[in-house]
């Protein structure tokens, strides 16, 4: 079993692993380093998540164990677990479906069932790709189509097979599927959109923009030492 699918066995999970899993990490490579050690990367692509899971959980739209600091009238996020089924209910009512938590009804033809005899995780990842990619046009911005997906596939590698013994990605497979996805085989990048009156242009570099450098086992850089003593915070990992 690939080591992400595992994460579907548990029944009650904490804000930061089920924020981790929506976007597409392994919790498991998180857990011996503080929050404010993560990657940048890693944070600004959770954050969206963390906060709308913190806030459903706040505003009993989950089902959830509540723990609080023994010192401070505040929640624990580690420690409080939430219910799976809830957080799948929440997300239905939302309409919103994940690739993780939910991919029933994903697609109309149930490419992203992983639960289905016929699923073919690599058509899934190409479907997926495809979409995700060609509905972010920061994603597209000064690249071409295949490395767009390229960066895509080695971000969600664990969640369709696409790693290796060592935990890093399959590129020839990632190589195989950029074949079948990408609309623009002759190369050449997508155009960058010119800032107009109508759309105001951006100012510095924004922490919330993309990155196209995706974490990985392969870029984890080796844990500090010795590791600091955690204190007490609201945003402190499990």
């Amino acid at each position: 079993m690939d080591r992400i699918k595992r994460w579907k066995l548990a029944d009650e999970l904490n804000a930061f692993q089920i924020a981790l899993l929506i976007s597409g990490y392994d919790p498991s490579e998180f857990e011996g380093d503080a929050y404010d050690r993560w990657p940048d990367e890693v944070k600004v692509e959770i954050s969206a998540y963390l906060n709308a899971i913190k806030n459903a959980a706040r505003g009993g739209k989950l089902t959830y164990t509540q723990v609080k600091y023994e010192e401070y009238n505040e929640i624990n996020w580690i420690l409080s677990t939430i219910d799976v089924d809830s957080f799948c209910d929440w997300m239905r009512s939302r309409n919103f479906v994940d690739g993780f938590f939910l991919t029933h009804g994903a697609s109309p033809d149930g490419l992203a069932d992983t639960s289905s005899v016929f699923y073919a995780p690599k058509l899934a990842a190409a479907v997926r790709a495809w979409n995700e990619v060609t509905s972010n046009p920061e994603a597209l911005s000064g690249k071409t189509p295949k490395k767009a997906l390229e960066i895509w596939l080695r971000k969600h590698a664990n969640e369709y097979g696409l790693t290796n013994k060592d935990g890093n990605p399959n590129e020839l497979g990632i190589e195989e599927i950029c074949k079948v996805a990408n609309w623009k085989p002759a190369g050449g990048a997508s155009p960058t959109p010119t800032p107009t009156s109508t759309q105001k242009p951006p100012e510095g570099s924004s922490p919330w923009g993309r990155k196209e450098r995706s974490w990985g086992r392969r870029d984890k850089p080796n844990p500090p030492t010795p590791k600091s003593i955690f204190t007490i915070d609201d945003d402190i990992p499990f």
